[in-house]
């Protein structure tokens, strides 16, 4: 049983992702391709957004930097 887990997880599984992924950015490109906004200063407009996103940018360095 933990043999066919490890084939699944390691041989088929990131083959699925990397399908849907591109697939998914293909598909979006083709069809909505005039509705894709690069507007994140509308999402940081609120002051607790901008605190919780630097935190968590911050704990993400400490991670990286920490292992």
């Amino acid at each position: 049983m933990i043999q066919y887990l490890n084939v699944f997880f390691y041989d088929i599984y990131p083959y699925i992702c990397a399908t849907v992924f591109f697939l998914g950015s293909w598909l979006r490109y083709d069809y909505g391709q005039y509705t894709w906004r690069a507007s994140s200063s509308q999402m940081l407009d609120k002051r607790g957004m901008v605190i919780w996103s630097n935190l968590f940018h911050i704990g993400i360095l400490g991670i990286f930097f920490g292992h």
